[in-house]
């Protein structure tokens, strides 16, 4: 009689516990599914978020999906909880928000050197994609937006007139302002700046994880 993998798991036959853990991605699971912490951290300086800002950087395939609370110990500005902005919000003095590539970030003038920080972060695939670019825009190919983008975690232009990483901003529509990139609002395209006439560019991308952890659960285990 079949049984589903939760239903295997919960057993908790040693003889089956390893294949199970592989079939889900148990590492994944542990880096980028649960509520994750940074501790006295200091945000630095970074390419690919507003000079205005400071960031701490995550990786590619645990960028932050929301803050939960924080905490800033040390330094010139606000001092004790910081308030929470919306996603790709510009954070001011005593806030903090998730930038457009998932990065943490606080205001720079606010030179916090100890923050304590509580996010839960986004379950994905990291991929990176090397293309041409026509008139401003990557497209990118069906076999990640088949799966679905979720966020352009770097963009840099290898060919064009003003290469290197640009400044990731929220989708939308249009082209963004000289040294800034953006998906659109489908999340099939990446747009530069018409100013920077860019013909080949590099991103890096955080898309849907291949291992659809509550599917795999309820479905027929395939390790009994």
């Amino acid at each position: 009689m079949s049984q589903s993998l939760k239903k295997v798991l919960d057993a908790a036959n040693p003889n089956t516990l390893a294949d199970g853990m592989r079939i889900l991605g148990f590492g994944q699971i542990l880096r980028s599914a649960i509520s994750t912490q940074i501790r006295m951290g200091t945000p630095l300086a970074a390419t690919n978020v507003l000079a205005t800002l400071r960031s701490f950087a995550l990786p590619s395939d645990a960028k932050a999906s929301s803050i939960q609370r924080a905490y800033a110990r040390a330094g010139g500005g606000t001092l004790g909880e910081l308030a929470v902005q919306a996603f790709g919000a510009t954070p001011a003095d005593g806030q903090i928000a998730v930038a457009p590539n998932g990065d943490i970030v606080l205001l720079a003038t606010s030179t916090y050197s100890q923050v304590d920080v509580e996010f839960i972060p986004e379950k994905g695939d990291e991929f990176i994609f090397a293309g041409s670019v026509a008139a401003n825009v990557l497209t990118l190919p069906a076999s990640l937006t088949g799966r679905g983008v979720i966020l352009l975690a770097d963009a840099n232009a290898t060919a064009g007139t003003t290469l290197g990483k640009k400044i990731i901003l929220v989708p939308g529509a249009g082209a963004p302002a000289a040294g800034q990139a953006r998906l659109n609002l489908a999340k099939g395209t990446v747009t530069f700046a018409v100013a920077d006439a860019v013909t080949a560019a590099t991103v890096t991308l955080t898309v849907v994880s291949a291992i659809n952890v509550p599917a795999l659960l309820d479905a027929d285990s395939t390790i009994m």
